[in-house]
């Protein structure tokens, strides 16, 4: 069996769904041109271009709202938060934005 790192997987998940559905888009701080903060990203950039592949501003409620919003057009999102610290700051964004759907 051969064997892969952490960061190698995820990087091949995201690619092989990009290719398979081009309504995937990906986005998060400095995921673009950079490949990430981690490199878990390098080539997605050159692969997918900049319209699937986006940098977003240093906001992690930004990160999700764009994604939620993509998401409601159509669009399959993977929205990358850096930190896991960041994440219950940007769950209150998508609980928030859910609970305005109920009736």
């Amino acid at each position: 069996m051969a064997e892969l790192s952490y960061r190698d997987a995820v990087a091949r998940g995201i690619a092989q769904e990009m290719e398979r559905d081009n309504r995937v888009v990906f986005l998060g701080e400095d995921v673009a041109k950079a490949g990430g903060v981690f490199k878990t990203t390098v080539g997605l950039y050159e692969q997918f271009g900049p319209l699937r592949v986006r940098d977003t501003p240093i906001s992690e409620q930004a990160i999700l709202g764009a994604a939620m919003g993509a998401a409601m057009t159509g669009l399959r999102p993977i929205a990358e938060i850096m930190f896991s610290t960041f994440s219950p700051s940007a769950s209150t964004t998508s609980r928030t934005r859910c609970r305005s759907f109920d009736t």
